[in-house]
């Protein structure tokens, strides 16, 4: 997007306007981050708006001449940009409010909808995911796809459709209409959007989770279980497993084990537990 900043301009109250508007959102949205990336200052609210080559202002920092203007030249009232826009989008503006994020009508429609949003994401897909869905998981086999009922027992099985909104109908979506499935753990713990996270089959994931590189280290004690990366792994074995302090000591790092019975099975055979009752009550 970098390149195309004269269309997706942010203009901070701080002064910084070089920075794109999918990177200050990917900031505000992902990372919770309000602070300006230059100067660190906090921004609650900015605004993102398309160059105007009829402007004509000076950069405060290199005194270079800039086609936008400033986060001050905006009549802002509330939550609504009553006039300063540029002449293309009419002065309509659309507040994101968990964002703290002003867009021209057609950027948030364009960019910012399918961005934050839970549509499907596959070629061709129309499914948009903005309202309720009401699915009956009754209806999916293991494979993912609908089985064909007869219409008693689509009857039998109305009351039991449940209503699901958000990532939830996305996942549901992706399994029963395309045998697809999207990484739960890349979900909850990647900076990136949900729309543009890859779509997997249940093959396709199975070698997404046992790739060296970008796939999820399994906790050998606690198997199937699975973590995002060697961090949070390490964060697991730490709080839930026993790690042998001596063996630290000696230069052979990171040997854990599942319990502490299995650590004292450790000490005795590898480290001459004494067996005194006052030590082993130590």
């Amino acid at each position: 997007y970098t390149h195309n900043i004269s269309h997706y301009r942010s203009i901070l109250p701080c002064g910084h306007d070089d920075i794109c508007a999918p990177c200050m959102l990917r900031l505000r949205y992902l990372d919770n981050d309000t602070q300006c990336p230059v100067c660190k200052a906090s921004n609650d609210v900015i605004i993102v708006d398309k160059d105007n080559l009829n402007v004509d202002e000076l950069d405060a920092s290199d005194g270079l001449a800039v086609h936008h203007k400033k986060f001050n030249q905006y009549e802002l009232w509330g939550n609504e940009i009553l006039s300063g826009g540029h002449p293309d989008n009419n002065g309509r503006f659309v507040y994101k409010e968990d964002v703290g994020m002003h867009f021209p009508r057609d950027v948030y429609e364009r960019v910012v909808t399918p961005l934050c949003g839970y549509a499907c994401g596959m070629e061709g897909c129309t499914f948009v995911n903005e309202g309720d869905s009401y699915l009956n998981e009754r209806d999916v086999n293991d494979n993912g796809k609908r089985t064909s009922n007869n219409n008693q027992q689509q009857q039998n099985t109305r009351e039991v459709k449940r209503r699901l909104t958000g990532i939830k109908a996305l996942k549901a979506h992706l399994r029963m209409e395309h045998g697809m499935t999207l990484c739960d753990l890349c979900v909850d713990n990647k900076r990136n959007f949900v729309y543009n996270l890859q779509r997997f089959t249940p093959q396709g994931l199975k070698k997404h989770e046992n790739d060296k590189q970008e796939g999820h280290p399994l906790c050998e004690f606690c198997r199937p279980k699975r973590f995002y990366d060697i961090v949070k792994l390490h964060e697991h074995l730490n709080k839930e497993h026993y790690k042998c302090h001596i063996c630290e000591k000696q230069g052979k790092p990171n040997q854990f084990f599942k319990d502490y019975k299995m650590l004292e099975k450790h000490f005795d055979r590898d480290h001459y537990m004494c067996h005194d009752a006052q030590c082993l009550a130590a």
